[in-house]
């Protein structure tokens, strides 16, 4: 991997010239031009605006990279296959937080509902070592592939993994299917003198909304690297420094946690009314 050194842009800079590298502005034609300008300036609005979040974010993400390393020096051959399905779940939490930190988030909520499923399949597998040779006979064998991995999925797929299937079907709704509540963010509605208009926003949020699902994304992340843990304890377990960065991520993601409580305002929901027949 090369480092370089990044030389801030003079002050003389327009933002196009501060955000879009020499290539992208000769070569974008400029409607997409002002949609990739937008993403690469809210990308980097996120990381600056919130760098607590982003920190939290780049401690997790170092905790996952160190876990591969573990498992993958002198790994544990029958439980290879699956690892590499937890690989591909890092994979797409990046793409998500890529897209999300761009303000493009019914994108990131679907690619973030993939890497969830990446981790119910490799959790799945582990569970029953048999259940290997039916993923990698899918083509073969459809209607196997299909009785261990899509029927009922709930009790099948995501069994144990109750608050990951909620948060699936969550992005499901939000993210992956064509939906109301996957695209209500992005339509704006406004009234003036000469009538009612509209515009389709291809990324943007208030940021209230947007700092907040950051922070769901992440807590989410957590619960899929939480899994990755469990599932290969035996050995991770005797990295202490592998526990020690676990347990800072515990107290920084609650401190954080409560700080947005605080600055927000935000109230617990309320209480479910109780009817006695």
């Amino acid at each position: 991997m090369s480092s370089q050194i990044v030389v801030p842009a003079p002050a003389s800079a327009t933002p196009e010239e501060e955000f879009l590298t020499a290539f992208e502005r000769a070569n974008l034609p400029s409607e997409y031009k002002q949609h990739y300008f937008a993403k690469r300036q809210n990308f980097h609005a996120s990381i600056q605006g919130f760098p607590e979040l982003w920190n939290l974010y780049l401690l997790l993400d170092k905790i996952i990279l160190r876990e591969f390393e573990d498992l993958t020096m002198r790994p544990d051959l029958k439980k290879l296959f699956p690892l590499f399905l937890y690989i591909e779940a890092h994979v797409k939490i990046r793409a998500s937080m890529e897209l999300a930190l761009s303000v493009c988030l019914p994108e990131a909520r679907s690619i973030l509902r993939d890497g969830i499923e990446f981790v119910a399949h490799a959790h799945h597998m582990l569970k029953d070592p048999e259940l290997q040779k039916t993923w990698l006979n899918k083509n073969e064998e459809a209607e196997a592939f299909r009785a261990a991995f899509e029927k009922d999925k709930k009790a099948g797929l995501f069994n144990g993994l109750d608050e990951l299937h909620t948060k699936w079907g969550e992005l499901s709704e939000t993210g992956a299917h064509a939906t109301i509540n996957a695209v209500c963010q992005r339509y704006v509605q406004t009234e003036d003198d000469k009538g009612i208009n509209f515009r389709w926003n291809y990324c943007g949020v208030d940021v209230q909304p947007l700092v907040l699902e950051l922070f769901t994304m992440v807590t989410t992340f957590f619960k899929m690297e939480e899994m990755l843990f469990l599932d290969y304890e035996d050995r991770l377990k005797l990295d202490d420094i592998l526990l020690g960065m676990r347990r800072d991520f515990e107290t920084r993601k609650e401190t954080l946690r409560r700080k947005l409580i605080a600055h927000f305002e935000l109230k617990p929901p309320p209480s479910p009314l109780i009817v006695n027949p």
